[in-house]
């Protein structure tokens, strides 16, 4: 006989705790995971003690063979099904059940233990003996049980019920009496889907979560894409994992399903999202997961992006995983500059501040018309201003204005006042920057002592990247008095106030501690250099970075036309391979799902190199650039005055006067004749493709 496709039974709560006790009644992996909070779950007991509906719960009977589908719930004690068991699956109200059970189990979940909350007597009784509207007393409470007032819920339905009812106070024993008879008589409302498909689940699953507590677009992709081979959720979990170990912090979900969204349909939008495909996603997973580690790499060597948090734009994120995915890596001298200027114009025009997804999608396509040689622009005014980085808040965690300041101040290479050395924004640095008394030029001590706004001390002017021990040192002493200190006793302070953008000459506003006058005079500053940025390029601010891949470039470009792409074994010295290697073996050791076959091609390899290997791989592969550098002695003594300055650059040393004009002089030998190059190749480029457009029609 065919069941009826949906029926609807009363049952008690005893029943359902039961049947997920023994495992019959689970969770399905494309649901949330329990998340509900103590408050939460207090509120569901009130409405139970009060009488009150707590909504109907759909579950699903999943025909007998359908395969395992359930989401462990290890935290809840539930087991596995048994093999050849019917299952049923709760399609809502997994959270209100999953509670129920915590609480009737008084089990410890993470730090929250659900024994812990109990039926105040006291605030029952009153409840009881007065029914006026709008009874506001927490009648459950989350606090340790006496068994006098405040019973848990554990035992007020456990075996032991009868013995604390008898010494409770007597006009408390109606409540919980009341409240024993509900927990066993409440009656549930359950409406049960059978006799339908896995993929007739999930719609009924996302259309009925449309009420209540509405689910995220994420958690609806990962609905629609959910097979019983390939659970998006749990690798992208994964994936976040990796980039929370290499300290960049968990990407938000939506960068993944946006990543995917425009490289399999070339749109972002959240009808693109919901039309993702199961199949096509695993298709290009390892690809897209790759690109957008590129990207994470890119954002954060190139950028100045060193935590997912402080993008200004999750779609920023997105548009350079859609670009590495169709260019690959590594990328040229020319596209890193127009990726420069397309990362500061967008951040600083706010484009991505509404109707983001249409343009993130136009930008990428835009972009990838540079992989295929067209020139390719950018005409985003720039909307910042003094006045708007006066006004802005360090506490504004959306703010793309906050977050491009922290980019900016990481691109200078921000060094310790006190002694000179770097400031090393790792990932505890920056955990250390969500502490809002911290990283204040004007430290709010001084500014509660001196009686100035203490509201404006979280703005955007007074921030400066300041170890947390520096921190502790300054305490609550005005700018004057600390500053004073360290100009005395560190001779770099001049240099390392400037990669703060701070003004210290003799007229400055910190010697005088003169706050409003401060704060115009570097919201000024701020603003000035991040309009710079949108205007400049990576050379004019990183040049040592770029004039180092551009040399990488033309290795690579006179090897591979001798020896092919796969040069490295028969061109790289013993010393230098052996060093590479160790260096890509830790590399892949944190990216596992990086593909492993582009470090056959000696592109690649030249990004694990330093300028030391550059040296040494040109001189033994003399025959092929002699005719570029002439004499090897010359070539050397650039190249020694070059690695020193670069290395200066890379540990935040400050090159004596000596190094500097060496090294500048250097450069610019070097960057000579790797633009010479260059222009040779185009034109050998421009005649064959003379010769090929003439012969084109006798073919």
């Amino acid at each position: 006989m065919k069941l009826p496709k949906i029926d609807v039974q009363a049952r008690k709560l005893a029943e359902l705790l039961n049947e997920m006790e023994i495992g019959t009644l689970q969770v399905p992996r494309f649901q949330r995971e329990f998340v509900w909070p103590l408050t939460k779950t207090r509120a569901l007991l009130d409405s139970m003690y009060k009488e009150f509906p707590i909504g109907s719960f759909f579950v699903w009977r999943a025909p007998a063979d359908s395969a395992p589908l359930s989401r462990p719930l290890a935290e809840l004690g539930i087991p596995a099904p048994q093999p050849g068991f019917p299952v049923a699956y709760i399609l809502d109200g997994q959270q209100r059940l999953a509670s129920l059970y915590a609480v009737i189990k008084g089990l410890r979940v993470g730090y929250k233990d659900y024994g812990h909350i109990c039926i105040d007597l006291a605030v029952a009784t009153r409840y009881e003996q007065n029914r006026d509207e709008g009874f506001e007393e927490n009648i459950f409470v989350y606090r340790t049980g006496d068994n006098e007032r405040f019973i848990p819920v554990q035992d007020l339905v456990g075996e032991n019920h009868l013995t604390i009812f008898a010494t409770i106070r007597q006009d408390w024993q109606p409540a919980f009496n009341k409240a024993h008879n509900l927990f066993q008589t409440y009656p549930f409302s359950v409406v049960w889907v059978q006799e339908q498909t896995l993929a007739d689940a999930i719609v009924i699953f996302q259309r009925i979560n449309q009420a209540g507590q509405r689910l995220s677009r994420y958690d609806l992709v990962c609905a629609n894409v959910w097979t019983k081979d390939f659970d998006f959720r749990w690798h992208v979990a994964g994936v976040n994992r990796d980039f929370a170990r290499q300290g960049f912090g968990e990407l938000h979900e939506t960068i993944f399903t946006q990543t995917f969204a425009l490289i399999l349909g070339d749109q972002c939008t959240t009808v693109a999202e919901l039309s993702l495909d199961s199949e096509e996603i695993q298709r290009v997973w390892d690809r897209a997961i790759q690109a957008l580690a590129l990207a994470v790499d890119f954002a954060a060597n190139n950028l100045g992006v060193k935590r997912a948090e402080y993008l200004p734009y999750r779609g920023l994120l997105v548009v350079l995983a859609y670009y590495f995915y169709h260019a690959g890596s590594p990328i040229s001298a020319q596209e890193r500059d127009v990726l420069w200027k397309w990362f500061w114009r967008v951040t600083l025009s706010e484009r991505y501040s509404s109707t983001s997804p249409s343009r993130v999608a136009e930008d990428a396509r835009k972009l990838r018309a540079l992989i295929d040689g067209q020139e390719v622009t950018f005409s985003y005014p720039s909307t910042v201003t003094a006045e708007s980085v006066r006004r802005s808040r360090m506490t504004s965690t959306n703010s793309a204005l906050r977050n491009a300041v922290i980019c900016l101040l990481a691109l200078k290479q921000p060094r310790n006042l006190k002694d000179g050395s770097p400031v090393n924004l790792s990932d505890s640095f920056f955990s250390d920057l969500k502490k809002t008394e911290r990283h204040h030029i004007f430290p709010i001590g001084y500014m509660r002592a001196q009686h100035l706004p203490v509201r404006q001390v979280h703005l955007i002017p007074n921030f400066c990247f300041i170890p947390s021990d520096l921190n502790k040192e300054i305490g609550s002493r005005s700018p004057a008095e600390y500053l004073t200190q360290y100009r005395d006793d560190n001779p770099g302070f001049a240099a390392a106030a400037e990669s703060h953008l701070l003004s210290v000459d003799s007229g400055a506003p910190v010697w005088t501690n003169d706050f409003d006058a401060f704060m115009t005079e570097r919201a000024q500053r701020i603003a000035d250099e991040l309009n710079r940025l949108a205007e400049s390029t990576p050379a004019n601010l990183l040049s040592v970075d770029v004039l180092e891949v551009h040399l990488r470039d033309v290795i690579d470009r006179r090897l591979t036309a001798v020896l092919g792409p796969h040069y490295w074994k028969q061109s790289a010295p013993g010393d230098v391979t052996a060093r590479v290697t160790e260096l890509i073996t830790d590399w892949t050791s944190r990216h596992p799902y990086a593909d492993q076959a582009r470090f056959a091609l000696g592109r690649t390899r030249l990004d694990f190199c330093d300028v030391s290997d550059y040296d040494k791989i040109i001189l033994r592969n003399w025959t092929q650039f002699g005719d570029l550098f002439q004499r090897k002695d010359e070539f050397q003594r650039h190249m020694t005055a070059y690695r020193t300055l670069r290395n200066c650059v890379q540990h935040n040393r400050k090159s004596s006067d000596i190094e500097q004009k060496n090294g500048e002089a250097a450069m610019l030998w070097l960057k000579r004749i790797l633009d010479q190059c260059d222009r040779t190749v185009a034109a050998v480029i421009e005649i064959d493709g003379d010769e090929l457009e003439t012969q084109g029609p006798e073919l």
